[in-house]
């Protein structure tokens, strides 16, 4: 008996034993002030390397011991010791050191401790932000990203913008992929700023690769807002209002300025104009008279929580934004709901649902014969807006075919409505311990709808219309996409090892249709339709798809926190291509070595973190057009022919261009080295990346001999480009005493472009204009460059025309002191179309951000500075407002050359122009370079015992001005000059009249409940 009381007592302590060392733990680890969860904390065992880290969710598990210690540890974050005991749920709070370095990030298909990343990935934190008004999600990248730049093509409300990651490396599609919440999408302003969490660039090919053929220029990763575990429910309400003024460096003559100009320029006139029809002290300024003071107004309400187990947000948010030139207007309605759900142990479902619907009023703009602005700055100012206001009659020019912008404005009536939806679900469903399976599907859909109606009117025989007419469109474009990942992370003693493989799929269709009718009974807005139009039946329309399929892997491997290594591998298969060149291969490595860990720097107390990253990798670039292989015929108007006694006009078609069914993707591929360093107790953050990126089998069109029979010749794989740059990001976090901190952030960017080979083609021209072309691309030099004359000043003496090259006929004859000069460049003795040369470039030689933050008790105040440094702009409108007719001039030509005023480089003036003084040169290329206070804020948060008074959480008022203040050369309206559209590459810089951006004061509020 006694011996089986023995053997049942060594059992049950055995058994006590055995059950003490498998006590499961689960948790869930937040941050002390925000309550938001925590993914990737350390979790160890006191005294042993037993542990874990929290995943996405901030959860994590393990098996100990009772009466154990936890150590709870995380960069940034002070940490938190925890005696277990005999509980098996212990959730933790850790408290910010205020020096946080290490965050999560976003990256593809996953997350990332920041110290473990070994690519070139950078990030923007929207809290930083939440107090200035970002109109639209790109404006939130502006200067505030080494190597990334934000192109604003128009400052139009809701106009297009163009992000650039690491400059320009082909002269096809150069937009980087933008994915929001894992759904890959064309443009990312549709979304609404509030609802924005994080933004992460992946800028090399080691980060990119995972997104394989369409990673090339980069890749834009849009987090959102969400609902956070355990947390009661918060209503957060941000407001603001304001007003916008236009900026306007135009110096262009008043009325008498313009008429003793035109008097001068008729005594060499053999037709002078007739001035007395005008009226000299009339002094019009048609850019004043189509602008005005606008108003800005965004409203957002967001209400979010969650328990253990379920998490949501959903809001609501609206935009309404009047152009400061009259007739643009924009406004944006968005809608949102994000959710999750562990609804078992092992499973988690969710949802995240974006809506949009936005109309948009848009003038005429970017034209050099139509453009609103442009004739606003053309136009003589000597002209009233009015012959009489009371009947509506406008007047007009009597000297050149100009519209009368005022009136273009009345009569235009075009407009775009848009609703667009972009959501996914997903399952996540843990297999086993450490290995879980994802599906999510995506479908990003929009629909944009059409309205133009064009009255009867009448200004003078140039601007008139005399049957009315009405136009509807309508298009649809529905992306869908079905992914699939495996991901198993594990950490064993000091091996930590994550794995994802995935399979994906995606389907694009676009289709448009549009139908327009003349003569509408009258102009009643109500029969602005197509059913209220009598005549002209037109219509058109056409649809395009393609599908692409893919297979992803990356391993990711860290060994004692100390080395670490990145392998992407990425297959695309795309139907854009034919059979045999459908596939493309995407690999990546990057190694990183964290020095700072090693015993050797462990004495150097001022060193936080010190880490080395190099990354090679290949990416591609597939926005080279849909089924671009495959021969098309052209059916327009001029294949129309009379045939047969009873000439009848029949349709033709023709194959207008060669194809190549061999064409495959543009491949570039990437080498990148970086260091990153934390200084100082963290206080000193220091990145610094160098690059170069080659872009191989570069699609160009290929000339071919006109006896072929084609009109163009076939696109194929023969181009190649290169960047190189360097990147440095700086900053610096204080705090002094309790009350006041601070803190200073400088980001740098410098990049070289070279189109490496044209293949047998010929250089490329673009960034038209009236007057021809303003750029050039070409082997061995930039893409994109400005290409014309070199001038060198006027001619003082007869005598210098004389020995001078020839310039003009066949001797010169024609030129008179006081004439431009133009170089000869080759020194053949003849100025001709072989001196054109190279004039400047739009990449400038570097550009960069400064953030400037302080912050005393209940006082806060942040300015941002940007700017670029290098780059030139070819004004396209001086070659206008320095022609010898009768346009509107420069006040520059109140300073042209005379006998007695020879101390100008402005020729004298001529009613006839033997010079072509107005031919493509270095006259109207000018410094881009400029300095601009891009925002600047003011705010007050409201303290604790007014809050509780209020019953509020939280509440902030400030005051924001944004494009404040500009130091530049440029004598155009505004320097940050984009492109003529978003994908016209080669007109970067070229400024024909653009809308330019504005003024901004606003007053704020920011409420929690």
């Amino acid at each position: 008996m006694r011996k089986i009381a023995c053997f049942t007592l060594i059992m049950l302590l055995g058994w006590q034993v055995s059950w003490a060392q498998d006590l499961l733990v689960k948790g869930v680890v937040t941050g002390a002030e925000d309550g938001l969860t925590i993914p990737g904390v350390s979790v160890v065992v006191k005294g042993t390397t037993n542990g874990t880290t929290t995943d996405f969710d901030g959860k994590y598990e393990i098996k100990i011991g009772t009466n154990t210690i936890l150590v709870f540890s995380y960069i940034g974050m002070k940490s938190f010791e925890a005696t277990v005991g005999a509980q098996t749920e212990l959730n933790v709070a850790l408290e910010s050191d205020n020096f946080a370095m290490d965050e999560i990030v976003v990256v593809g298909y996953g997350v990332q401790r920041k110290s473990d990343i070994t690519g070139a990935v950078a990030s923007v934190d929207f809290e930083d932000l939440e107090s200035q008004p970002i109109n639209t999600v790109s404006d939130a990248l502006k200067g505030r990203i080494a190597g990334v730049q934000v192109i604003s093509n128009s400052g139009s409300p809701g106009g297009s913008t163009s992000i650039r990651v690491r400059g320009i490396g082909s002269v096809n599609n150069a937009e980087p992929l933008y994915v929001v919440d894992g759904i890959p999408t064309s443009d990312i302003d549709f979304l609404n700023p509030n609802d924005i969490a994080s933004i992460e660039v992946l800028k090399d090919a080691s980060s990119s690769a995972i997104y394989g053929s369409r990673g090339a220029n980069g890749v834009v990763l849009v987090s959102t807002k969400s609902g956070k575990v355990n947390s009661a429910p918060r209503i957060s309400v941000d407001a603001y209002y304001g007003v916008k003024e236009v900026l306007n460096n135009w110096e262009t003559t008043s009325g008498s300025e313009w008429y003793s100009i035109q008097e001068e320029m008729n005594k060499t006139r053999t037709s002078p104009l007739d001035l007395s029809q005008v009226d000299k002290s009339v002094n019009t300024d048609w850019f004043d008279e189509i602008t005005r003071s606008a108003t800005v107004q965004d409203y957002n309400i967001n209400v979010s929580g969650g328990s253990d187990k379920l998490t949501y947000i959903v809001g609501v948010g609206y935009y309404d934004e009047e152009g400061t030139v009259i007739g643009s207007d924009y406004e944006r309605i968005n809608t949102r709901l994000k959710t999750e759900y562990q609804a078992k142990e092992y499973l988690k479902i969710g949802t995240n649902i974006n809506i949009q619907s936005n109309k948009r009023s848009s003038i005429l703009e970017g034209s050099y014969h139509t453009g609103v602005i442009n004739t606003a700055i053309k136009l003589e100012p000597v002209i009233p807006v009015w012959i009489n206001k009371a009947d509506g009659k406008y007047d007009y020019s009597k000297f050149t075919d100009y519209p009368n912008p005022v009136a273009q404005i009345e009569y235009d009536n075009y407009r775009t409505e848009q609703f667009r939806l972009l959501g996914n679900v997903f399952a996540e469903l843990e297999i086993i311990k450490d290995l879980k399976f994802k599906t999510s599907y995506g479908l990003n859909r929009s629909v944009t709808d059409t309205y133009d109606f064009d009255p009867v009117y009448s200004v003078n025989t140039n601007q008139s219309n005399g049957i009315s007419k009405v136009y509807r469109g309508y298009k649809r474009s529905v992306y869908q996409t079905w992914e699939n990942t495996l991901a198993y992370n594990k950490t064993i003693g000091k091996h930590s090892i994550g794995a994802l493989v995935g399979f994906t799929k995606e389907k694009s269709r676009d289709e448009w249709m549009s139908g327009s009718k003349t003569n509408v009974p009258n102009e009643d807005e109500t029969l602005w339709f197509l059913d209220g139009a009598a005549d002209g039946d037109l219509a058109a329309g056409s649809a395009s798809e393609y599908t692409l399929m893919s297979y992803l892997g990356r391993i990711n491997y860290s060994y004692d926190n100390k080395y670490l290594m990145t392998v992407n591998f990425r297959s695309d298969g795309s139907s854009r291509f034919a059979d045999g060149n459908r596939w493309g291969y995407f690999p990546s490595v990057a190694l990183g070595w964290k020095l700072s860990e090693e015993n050797f720097m462990k004495e150097i107390d001022w060193l936080s973190i010190l880490k080395l990253r190099g990354g090679w990798g290949q990416i591609g670039n597939q926005n080279i057009g849909t089924y671009p292989y495959q021969t098309t015929m052209n059916g327009s108007a001029q294949y129309r022919y009379i045939l047969g006694n009873d000439e009848a006009v029949n349709q033709g078609y023709v194959v207008t261009s060669m194809k190549d069914r061999n064409i495959q993707w543009e491949t570039v591929e990437s080498l990148n080295l970086g260091v990153d360093a934390a200084l100082f107790d963290a206080r000193m953050e220091v990145s610094f990346d160098w690059f170069n990126k080659d872009t191989k089998d570069m699609l160009l069109s290929v000339p071919i001999p006109y006896y072929y029979g084609y009109e163009s010749g076939p696109v194929v794989n023969v181009g190649e480009a290169n960047n190189k740059g360097i990147e440095v990001s700086l900053s610096w976090r204080d705090q002094v005493g309790k009350d006041f901190s601070y803190n200073i952030g400088l980001n740098v960017s410098t990049y070289k472009n070279e189109m490496k080979s044209l293949g047998s083609g010929q250089p490329i021209t673009g960034g038209n204009y009236y007057l021809g072309s303003a750029t050039r691309t070409e082997e061995g030099e930039s893409i994109g460059y400005f290409y014309g004359y070199k001038t060198d000043g006027v001619f003082q003496l007869q005598s210098e025309i004389d020995e001078y090259a020839i310039q003009q006929g066949s001797d010169n004859s024609g030129l008179q002191p006081g004439d431009m000069k133009f170089v000869d460049v080759t020194g053949d003795g003849v100025v001709d179309g072989d001196d054109r040369t190279k004039l400047g470039s739009p990449d400038p030689d570097y550009t960069y951000g400064i953030n400037l933050g302080a912050q005393y008790k209940n006082w806060e105040i942040s300015a941002f500075i940007q700017g670029s440094k290098g780059n030139e702009i070819f004004n396209a409108m001086k070659t206008h407002l320095y022609k010898f007719d009768e346009t509107n001039k420069h006040k520059d030509m109140l300073n042209s050359w005379t006998p007695t005023n020879t101390n100008t480089n402005m020729p004298r003036l001529t009613g006839y122009d033997r010079n072509d003084t107005n031919r493509t040169s270095d006259r109207f290329v000018e410094d881009g370079s400029y300095m601009r206070l891009k925002n600047l804020m003011v705010a007050y948060n409201f303290p604790k015992r007014m809050l509780n008074r209020l019953k509020l959480n939280s509440a902030k008022l400030y005051f924001s001005g944004q494009n404040l203040w500009t130091v530049t050369d440029y004598s155009g309206a505004d320097p940050e000059i984009g492109q003529v559209s978003s994908t016209n590459y080669l007109s970067r810089g070229v400024d024909i009249g653009t809308y330019p951006q504005a003024k901004t004061y606003v007053v704020g509020v920011k409420l929690g409940f």
